[in-house]
């Protein structure tokens, strides 16, 4: 397919979103079972001032000796608090090639100290921020708070775009996802530049989120060692498949925020906006010239741990699933028999089984 006819990402003016004006039509475009999972949102106010306080962190983090590192690493969440890498495998191996720090930018503590909560969903923990960069956690904060708040109004237009399939949905999306849970997890990411003798494939394998919407602060490209921004770099970075099986290309623009669909609204919806699977694809950089890496940030907006998860009155189970499913990744249909299901329960089950999709054989 020729780039002229690839499916374009719909573009919505943050104007009209705060304005409240009818957009479910551009919803259903972007969101729905013909649409690319994605969307991108202009005219953001601040988001350009956060976005380079923010992401320049992410090369200064990962930078940061190993041994201190090390002290902001938490295995009782599975390191989904606070600093990781390596602890992931892909294709039997550390997955070395990106580096993240996870916090949530609402709250300290979203399990409010409970104990319990917190053995029973180990990423309820509370956050941690490095001393060494005492920037990071205002500036993470004002970023996640940022995107967090302009997901709000998209997810009352999604609201509205199921409440015309099933009447009944009312507004159980923003209520699920944003009256009811504060269980937003945020990804500060450091993609580590290349080269063809040390290439690490791809940056991130084909997946769905399980959020109920991913923000994503369009990426940052820097020179390695010296930390001087440049172009993006064509061929690389964040790409969608498409519903007819081809790989496109949706980076965000420098001026746009980023809104991609995740399986929890596939669910509550009944299939009326679908998830998309996506990967990022690595830059490798030719010996002997300076390594490019990538810098991004993640907002994962979802339910609560405890969230109990069940498509529309009127809708059937197997809507959930309408349209094909791809096979880069793990159906949702192999993770989800069946419904009511907790939000929690169907992170731990995808968790489980995208591993050993990704890591076939004895491990």
């Amino acid at each position: 397919m020729a780039a002229s006819d690839e499916p374009k990402v719909v573009v919505l003016d943050y104007k009209d979103l705060a304005a409240g004006n009818d957009l479910t039509a551009q919803i259903k475009e972007a969101y729905g079972p013909e649409g690319l999972g994605i969307l991108y949102v202009k005219n953001v106010p601040g988001m350009q001032e956060a976005r380079e306080d923010l992401l320049p962190l992410a090369r200064r983090v990962a930078q940061l000796p190993e041994d201190v590192l090390s002290k902001y690493e938490d295995s009782t969440s599975y390191f989904n608090i606070g600093w990781s890498r390596g602890k992931e495998k892909f294709k039997g191996k550390p997955d070395i090639a990106k580096g993240s720090f996870y916090a949530n930018p609402l709250v300290e503590d979203p399990s409010g100290g409970d104990e319990e909560i917190q053995k029973m969903w180990p990423v309820a923990r509370p956050n941690i921020w490095p001393t060494e960069v005492p920037e990071l956690k205002p500036a993470l904060t004002k970023m996640g708070r940022l995107v967090h708040e302009t997901a709000k109004p998209i997810i009352q237009q999604v609201d509205k775009l199921v409440s015309e399939v099933y009447p009944e949905h009312g507004t159980t999306l923003y209520d699920r996802t944003f009256n009811e849970s504060n269980f937003t997890v945020t990804r500060l990411l450091h993609y580590f530049g290349v080269t063809e003798s040390d290439a690490l494939g791809d940056w991130c394998g084909w997946h769905n989120d399980n959020s109920t919407i991913t923000g994503l602060v369009p990426a940052m490209w820097l020179e390695e060692d010296s930390g001087r921004q440049v172009d993006p770099i064509p061929g690389a970075g964040l790409f969608v498949e498409g519903r007819k099986g081809e790989t496109i290309p949706v980076a965000s623009p420098k001026d746009c925020l980023g809104f991609q669909i995740g399986e929890a609204s596939q669910i509550l919806t009944g299939g009326v906006v679908q998830a998309t699977p996506h990967m990022v694809k690595g830059h490798i950089t030719p010996d002997g010239q300076p390594k490019i890496s990538r810098e991004t940030y993640a907002v994962f907006i979802q339910p609560k741990w405890d969230c109990v998860m069940q498509e529309p009155k009127g809708a059937g189970f197997e809507d959930i699933f309408r349209g094909s499913e791809s096979d880069k990744i793990p159906p949702l249909s192999s993770r989800l028999k069946a419904t009511p299901v907790g939000f929690g329960e169907l992170l731990n089950q995808s968790h489980l089984i995208y591993y050993g999709y990704n890591n076939p054989g004895p491990n």
